[in-house]
């Protein structure tokens, strides 16, 4: 989406129960226009008589290059801790436009493969580190240099960022990948697939989405990954039978899976999770896109604690039959 909008009301009439309670703001936000009829339907209610609809516009020009700039420093910060020296980050990339949501994703990788150059040639975590970062856009090819060593980048399937020359900085990636091959010697795109778990190890993805029309393989791929150090496996969910996540009036013991990883997550802030997804309807395809999606799942009355961050999340989706485009849309890779 390239805006979304704030629809604020401010109560100002009384009545029974909180729509009359003038100290209450009442605020929508939506990625979509609010149609002429809707807005007067609403504003018919006394508690929507003042509804206002604001649109607001991502982030462009230099705010956004600063803002690429920034964020990708603190990423790299964070993954070198307990890094001692500062970071210095030369960027000369096309930055977009409009939703920054696809950026903010191509920037996490950015940071992972300036992470693992900075590993592989064991830059001195208490000396000062530049990295320079450039795209020539006449082979489509990001160039990461930190001085000593250098890495060509380039855009794969579902906009993915692949080392040109594939290195695996997670064993468990690798011999994910390796065991999976003996079950299933077809698979056409392991490089892929390795580097999605690299990244999905790294907690770069916000979650990872592996998607696949082979039940069999998406169940062998989280029953390996289950067996991981660090890592909590989650098998065989039919959204048709078991809630992703609970409504605002659902009793508080209502089995759901967003609770179940939070559960897991909470007793062990480090491990990972993953989840094996069954979707044999494409409405099953529209109960998961919240829990897939890449934003922090929320819901009523959530706090920081309650809300479910999916770095270190990774959903197996076996689909049956056409893969919706909203399910598409999320997939890190198809396989």
């Amino acid at each position: 989406m390239s805006s979304f909008h704030l629809l604020i009301s401010h109560a100002c009439l009384p009545s029974i129960g909180i729509s009359g309670d003038t100290t209450i703001i009442t605020v929508f936000t939506s990625n979509y226009d609010l149609e002429a009829p809707c807005l007067e339907a609403l504003q018919q209610l006394d508690m929507f008589k003042n509804l206002t609809v604001i649109k607001c516009a991502p982030v462009s020009g230099k705010d956004r290059n600063a803002f690429s700039l920034s964020y990708l420093t603190q990423r790299v910060k964070e993954s070198l801790l307990p890094l001692k020296g500062n970071v210095d980050i030369s960027l000369d990339i096309p930055c977009g436009e409009g939703d920054t949501r696809p950026l903010v994703r191509y920037l996490r990788m950015l940071s992972f493969h300036i992470h693992s150059l900075l590993v592989n040639s064991k830059s001195n975590s208490n000396a000062d580190i530049s990295v320079s970062v450039s795209f020539d856009s006449s082979t489509d090819i990001t160039k990461v240099s930190n001085g000593k060593q250098q890495i060509q980048l380039k855009s794969g399937s579902f906009h993915n960022l692949y080392a040109i020359t594939p290195t695996s900085i997670d064993d468990r990636s690798s011999t994910t990948v390796t065991e999976l091959q003996k079950l299933h010697p077809d698979i056409n795109n392991p490089s892929e697939l390795s580097q999605i778990l690299d990244f999905y190890f790294a907690k770069t993805l916000c979650p990872a989405v592996i998607i696949s029309h082979n039940k069999q393989l998406i169940e062998d791929l989280v029953k390996i990954l289950s067996k991981a150090e660090g890592v909590h496996g989650i098998s065989n969910i039919d959204p048709a039978s078991y809630k992703m996540m609970k409504s605002l009036y659902d009793p508080n013991d209502t089995p759901n899976l967003r609770d179940d990883i939070l559960s897991i997550v909470h007793a062990d802030e480090q491990c990972s999770v993953a989840v094996e997804l069954c979707c044999h309807t494409s409405d099953s395809q529209l109960q998961i896109r919240e829990i897939i999606e890449d934003t922090p799942s929320m819901t009523a009355f959530s706090t920081e604690r309650s809300a479910l961050h999916k770095d270190g999340l990774l959903f197996g989706v076996y689909v049956d039959g056409k893969i919706t485009p909203e399910i598409h849309s999320r997939a890190s890779l198809l396989i």
